[in-house]
């Protein structure tokens, strides 16, 4: 297998005592911006899978038509990588960064097992998820996380079997990019993960066990060890499992593969690097790491503005990698980007170059971050050529400085709806009309408009229009045509509510 890649993605070591964070590097809603400036030439690029054509990896548009790509340690195709996928990518950054020649495409699963006991909502009403699997602690998100093989978010459950992708938290959970159904336990009773060996007991005639944390994996004669022998295999010694689970339950593994892994890219120099991952071990910016790997940073442009680099943030960071160690130029806080757009009508126009669409008279930019899905067809390997006019997209996207200009973080082609719906800050308010903008748009207000206030309360127009008392002109406003005649259009405000803001 590619150990730039199975370090990259597990999340952990498990030792005696507990869980901690890997040194090396781990391998699914996004960050905003496709700005790749100053990186050219060689370089190397971590992150997920947003879009095809070829691929979309950290805003940077990897052509992969000559590339050798691996996945889960077989040779395999375009085809076969999906979106939300934790993938490497080495080749040649053009001069402008934005997009490149891919030499080689290594993605390997996280963690793959069944799910211990039903989901819990991390918050009540929140939009997480967590469960464990073989040990471990999984974080999915409603919005940000790709479900693939029949299962959803509202679905996923107890004894179904997930393949995981996704990025390590400082805490040891694993915040998943992409869950993968595979069947349930225990008819399905195939399992992979990585850890540290602990607890070695060899029985001296090449059988014997050891624990990954609270797993116990047994080994026989039959037993394939890649990277190191049966007799060599010591405590401490990092691995990847591969097997079937016995006796019943979730704790214990008859090993087919134990493979000894590297430490990714330790003393690993680029001139190019880039990498998405989770902050943890922050001292300082100038002293913290990003999916295990060392990032100084006291020199990087940071974005947003205003934007602090802390534990438990998901971030892109660009640099150059010396001796392993990433010296950071641009650091992009994902976390930190405010989606204050929403969306859902049939596209209107399209603009192929400048990768746009027009949806309710809005430009929506697709950019490179953008996660583009298809829930509709379920096409593989959908990408931003696959859109035509009339497609209905439902989108989360943030305002630009832009009149009438969004950037598209999710954008999602579903069946075509019977609400047309927008969702935005206010541009323009005249209470004595009365009237509304939202993006530069007139919202058709009529005589029968319903309006609600920000508790979601039932007002009348005097009311919701009233200063002081009413809406605001910071407010956000959502705006929906039930029923609408064309699902291209905003023709009827029927129902005018006042959202509530993320503090």
């Amino acid at each position: 297998m590619n150990n730039d890649t199975r370090l990259q993605q597990i999340p952990w070591r498990l030792a005696t005592g507990g869980l901690f964070l890997l040194a090396a590097l781990s391998c699914s809603g996004g960050g905003q911006t496709a700005d790749n400036g100053g990186m050219s030439g060689t370089g190397i690029s971590q992150g997920t899978i947003n879009s095809f054509g070829s691929i979309f990896v950290n805003g940077t548009e990897w052509q992969i038509d000559a590339a050798s790509i691996e996945v889960d340690d077989a040779i395999g195709g375009e085809i076969d990588l999906r979106l939300g996928m934790v993938v490497t990518v080495r080749g040649d950054f053009d001069s402008s960064g934005a997009s490149g020649t891919a030499t080689s495409v290594v993605y390997d699963e996280s963690l793959e097992g069944p799910i211990d006991d039903d989901p819990t909502l991390v918050t009540p009403g929140g939009s997480e998820k967590e469960f464990e699997v073989l040990g471990q602690t999984v974080v999915v998100d409603e919005f940000e996380t790709v479900f693939d093989g029949g299962v959803t978010f509202a679905s996923i459950a107890r004894d179904d079997v997930v393949e995981i992708s996704g990025f390590g938290e400082g805490s040891g959970a694993l915040r998943a990019t992409r869950v993968l159904w595979i069947g349930l336990f225990p008819t399905v009773d195939e399992v992979e993960l990585a850890g540290e060996v602990t607890a070695l007991a060899p029985n001296g005639d090449g059988t014997g066990l050891f624990e990954l944390g609270p797993i116990t994996v047994e080994y026989s004669q039959t037993t394939d060890f890649e990277g190191v022998s049966e007799s060599a295999l010591s405590n401490g010694d990092p691995v990847e499992v591969r097997g079937r689970l016995i006796g019943g339950g979730t704790d214990r593994i008859d090993a087919a593969e134990i493979e000894l892994e590297d430490e990714g890219f330790e003393d690993e120099d680029a001139e190019d690097f880039e990498i998405e991952g989770i902050v943890s071990s922050y001292v300082s910016d100038a002293d913290f790491r990003v999916a295990g790997l060392p990032v100084v940073a006291s020199g990087a442009t940071i974005e947003p503005a205003g934007a602090m680099i802390e534990d438990g943030v998901r971030v892109e960071v660009e640099g150059a990698l010396d001796s392993g160690v990433l010296m950071a130029e641009e650091v992009e806080i994902e976390d930190a980007f405010e989606q204050d757009v929403h969306i859902e009508a049939a596209i209107s126009a399209i603009d192929p170059v400048a990768r746009t669409v027009t949806m309710l008279g809005i430009t929506v930019e697709i950019d490179g971050q953008t996660e583009l899905e298809d829930e509709r067809d379920e096409l593989p390997n959908f990408g931003f050529a696959d859109l035509v006019i009339g497609d209905w997209l439902e989108v989360e996207a943030r305002s630009t400085s832009a009149a009438g200009v969004v950037l598209a973080a999710d954008a999602d082609r579903e069946e075509i709806g019977d609400d047309v719906i927008l969702s935005g800050p206010i541009s323009m308010i005249d209470r004595l009309t009365p009237t509304i903008s939202i993006l530069e748009q007139a919202m058709p207000i009529h005589g029968t408009t319903r309006y609600f206030d920000a508790e979601g309360v039932s007002v009348g127009e005097a009311a919701f229009f009233a200063e002081p008392g009413g809406v605001l002109d910071t407010d956000w406003v959502s705006v929906t045509d039930e029923d609408s005649a064309l699902p291209g259009a905003l023709l009827e405000a029927d129902l005018v509510e006042i959202e509530e803001q993320d503090d």
